[in-house]
């Protein structure tokens, strides 16, 4: 139940979220949204195409209170798509994205029976897109919260 295994089991999850959805990409092809740990993966070939559409899930920071409370885990997810469409609302994928990660965690907040999203006044579900223009790029971000076991005192040093 370390951070690393909340980052790999919530990139696991969002997968599954969008497994059946298909999204474009900046070649105009079609296919499953690319999660990615913490950066996006360097591109040894510049004329590789470009990596959205895409999740990064980013760890943020942690803190441990207490000898006996759980670990809190600040997530990021930065979002990025792609749409090329002259109507310019690729806005409107990112807010699909967003509204489909909120529903699933408001309503099951566990995470492979391991990990909780919090939710309350101190650990709220944030969100916002890009307020600058950058079209046919389009990204946003959500900030999410969730509590890890933490290492515990030996009773020897008690």
């Amino acid at each position: 139940m370390t951070v690393g295994n909340l980052q790999k089991e919530l990139m696991k999850d969002i997968s599954g979220i969008f497994e059946k959805d298909l999204f474009k990409d900046s070649l105009g092809k079609y296919g499953p949204l690319n999660i990615h740990a913490q950066n996006l993966p360097i591109r040894e070939d510049e004329d590789a195409p470009d990596p959205v559409p895409y999740i990064i899930v980013r760890v943020l920071e942690g803190k441990v209170k207490g000898w006996v409370e759980a670990q809190e885990v600040q997530v990021m997810l930065i979002l990025g798509c792609f749409d090329d469409d002259l109507n310019n609302n690729g806005h409107t994928t990112l807010l699909e994205l967003i509204q489909k990660i909120e529903e699933r965690f408001l309503k099951n907040p566990i995470l492979s029976k391991q990990f909780m999203f919090l939710n309350d006044d101190q650990h709220p579900f944030e969100w916002a897109l890009q307020e600058e223009e950058s079209f046919p790029y389009f990204f946003g971000a959500i900030s999410m919260s969730f509590r890890t076991a933490t290492i515990r005192k030996e009773d020897k040093y008690t």
